[in-house]
């Protein structure tokens, strides 16, 4: 006999008491690999810039002031060495590479709060930028030339605290106050925030696991692989009879011109960040705010970036709860952006289950109500702009 009693939506900190075994895993070494946290990922263009890369050190600052007392690893840009334990002059050392490192040069730096790479850090932040050319280059078979200091990449920034962290109202202003501070130094393009499972720095061993449990907590994203997606950010166009002739490229989408690479964002979760260009494809800012009226949506703009926050705090979507309204209405306004035939979000793992293409055309279309339509195709063709 079933019962017609209504799902609950449960709070992380009734989440994690159900569910803290099945969050946290151990290896045989007793080591904690596997830990549910709360994350925020941007994406952001000119990282080989020195104002950027200056905005990437006070994101590192800011982190380092908030949980200082747990930084103890990391690891900094070329010359600072391996994913390791940090001393203070160590730490030092990875602060000045991040604005010091030649532009045409992608700065790669972590600061953690465990110094072995095999174990799970509570804390951490990590960026890796874009690099710009540093001699001009033509392209084969083009009388295209991309000249000296050009920068047409993506770069990313991550940070993350323990799941416990957004326990308690205080815990999540102090999240939100971060992720704001974020979108304030950098000139985001997009990203997401929310639950996730939180793998070592050596994380290709429990990719399997990280896939297994999104399957299992709907909430969770499938983020390990985040310094590749920024590449689905990015968008471009061209001119010619095909990208390996061309008469003419753009780092936009010039109207009339060739799609080279549209844009999309990955999907949403609690927050979910989208920038001028997606505002835009959605029909404009008041129309965004227009859609998404409701006491338990918030969005916040800060610089050309909206902050849409569905609900007051995170969701895990453990089997018993119901699905969480506020996501699932900002995603039917926002499912548009997405990319009709994503990329897998991580590696082949030979003989365990992962996210390749199909997998993550399913779990990014997790959200959708069940008629739904798929998300529209790519245009070949930029359209024109209309008055």
């Amino acid at each position: 006999m079933s019962s017609n009693a209504p799902r609950p939506v449960l709070t992380p900190e009734e989440a994690l008491q159900r569910y803290r075994e099945e969050l946290c895993l151990h290896d045989r070494k007793g080591r904690l690999v596997v830990l549910p946290g709360v994350i925020g990922t941007v994406f952001f263009r000119g990282g080989s810039t020195l104002e950027v890369r200056k905005g990437i050190l006070a994101c590192f600052d800011r982190f380092a002031e908030l949980f200082g007392e747990y930084m103890k690893g990391g690891r900094g840009p070329e010359g600072t060495g391996n994913f390791g334990r940090r001393t203070p002059a160590g730490i030092e050392s990875i602060r000045r590479a991040i604005v010091e490192t030649p532009s045409y040069e992608a700065v790669e730096a972590v600061l953690s709060s465990t110094d072995d790479p095999d174990a799970a850090p509570a804390y951490q932040i990590g960026t890796l930028t874009s690099r710009a050319l540093a001699e001009d280059y033509q392209m084969p078979g083009s009388p295209l030339v991309h000249k000296k200091g050009t920068d047409r990449l993506m770069s990313y920034l991550k940070f993350w605290m323990p799941m416990d962290f957004v326990n308690t109202p205080e815990g999540v202003r102090q999240y939100e106050a971060f992720l704001r501070f974020v979108c304030q130094q950098l000139p985001v393009c997009g990203g997401y925030g929310g639950l996730s499972a939180i793998l070592p720095y050596d994380m290709h061993g429990y990719l399997s696991q990280e896939w297994v449990m999104a399957q299992r907590f709907r909430g969770l994203e499938i983020d390990s692989y985040a310094f590749l997606q920024g590449k689905e950010y990015l968008v471009g166009s061209y001119e010619g009879k095909s990208m390996e002739r061309m008469t003419a490229i753009y780092d936009d989408l010039h109207p009339g011109a060739k799609v080279a690479r549209y844009g999309y964002v990955k999907s949403v979760n609690w927050y979910t960040l989208i920038g001028d260009l997606f505002v835009d494809r959605l029909g404009g800012e008041e129309k965004v705010r227009a859609e998404l009226a409701r006491p338990d949506i918030n969005i916040e703009r800060i610089g050309k970036c909206l902050l849409i926050r569905a609900g007051d705090f995170p969701w895990l979507g453990a089997p018993e709860e119901a699905w969480s309204e506020p996501y699932l209405v900002v995603n039917s306004v926002l499912r548009v952006l997405r990319n009709p035939d994503p990329q897998g979000l991580q590696t082949n793992v030979p003989g365990a289950p992962h996210a390749d293409r199909e997998g993550t055309r399913r779990w990014e279309a997790r959200f959708d109500y069940r008629d739904a339509p798929p998300p529209p195709p790519t245009p070949l063709i930029v359209p024109l702009k209309t008055n």
